[in-house]
């Protein structure tokens, strides 16, 4: 059984004064965008920064790292200070643009440097292997031990930590987004162990610490190599973040609480091969 057919619909016909009205042609006019963001011309990172010393160094050691490294490999790019890690794919600085719209990340990074034969590796495989494997050391416990510092001691996270990550967002985001922060570092934290216990932590920091001058012992670069490579990137980047975090100087401050702010750095400077390694790979390749 056929459909019955409905009935056209009425056309109403517009008064003459009304014809302009009838919009055949949308949109009417086309302006320019009142702003046009200017694209990258060459590789930008963005990273958290300033840093704690001067403008040139991130003071996030995931940031530092890939800075510093890039630099080692001979790429001519640019640094932002984002400061928003929420304009990144993964939710997280660094990250990489290479024009023209290119946006990389992580292991992405690694793949491009590779893919331009600019990465920095070890001659002999061996060595190659093994400091991977100080690089997994490096970023478990001497990674550990800095975000206890940063976020877990109250003087640091109070005075210093949360303002440098979110001081230039609006009160009272800031501080929430700066106690969510907090509890992220506590449940990573808590991945490896049952309860934080502060000893440890510095003690597991320590032991790393030790490893690594041992390791370095007089030499310019890890492993005796005549030229930097990812371990020292990360090793540096760690030991300045550390070292440059500012001590807290206030009078009413408890001595207890900033002997604690200051325990990780103290650390460091027991080691004076890698005091002097991070002051010299800072002038060389930062300033």
């Amino acid at each position: 059984m056929s459909r019955p057919q409905l009935p056209a619909l009425p056309t109403i016909e517009l008064p003459a004064f009304l014809e302009p009205l009838k919009l055949k042609k949308f949109p009417l006019r086309t302006f320019p965008a009142t702003y046009e963001p200017p694209r990258p011309t060459k590789p930008t990172l963005q990273v958290f920064g300033p840093g704690w010393e001067g403008k040139q160094a991130s003071f996030d050691v995931d940031c530092l790292s890939m800075q510093v490294y890039l630099k080692f490999c001979g790429v001519d790019f640019d640094v932002v200070h984002s400061n928003e890690p929420y304009s990144s794919p993964k939710v997280k600085l660094p990250y990489l643009v290479v024009p023209p719209d290119h946006c990389l990340y992580g292991e992405q990074i690694h793949h491009w440097l590779q893919k331009n034969e600019k990465n920095k590796r070890l001659e002999k495989e061996a060595e190659d292997i093994e400091s991977k494997a100080f690089v997994t050391m490096i970023e478990k416990k001497l990674g550990a031990a800095l975000l206890f510092t940063l976020w877990l001691e109250p003087l640091n996270a109070s005075e210093l930590t949360s303002t440098k990550y979110f001081g230039h967002v609006s009160s009272p985001i800031d501080k929430l987004l700066a106690y969510r922060k907090k509890e992220e570092v506590v449940q990573s934290l808590l991945i490896d162990r049952d309860v934080l216990i502060r000893e440890e932590i510095y003690q597991s920091a320590a032991d790393a610490l030790s490893a690594l001058s041992v390791k370095l012992g007089a030499n310019d670069y890890f492993f005796g190599s005549d030229y930097p490579t990812y371990l020292d990137a990360v090793a540096f980047a760690y030991f300045h973040v550390i070292l440059a975090i500012p001590q807290i100087t206030d009078s009413n401050a408890d001595k207890e609480a900033k002997r604690h702010a200051t325990e990780l750095r103290n650390l460091v400077l027991n080691h004076s091969n890698l005091v002097k390694y991070t002051k010299k790979m800072y002038s060389t390749w930062l300033k």
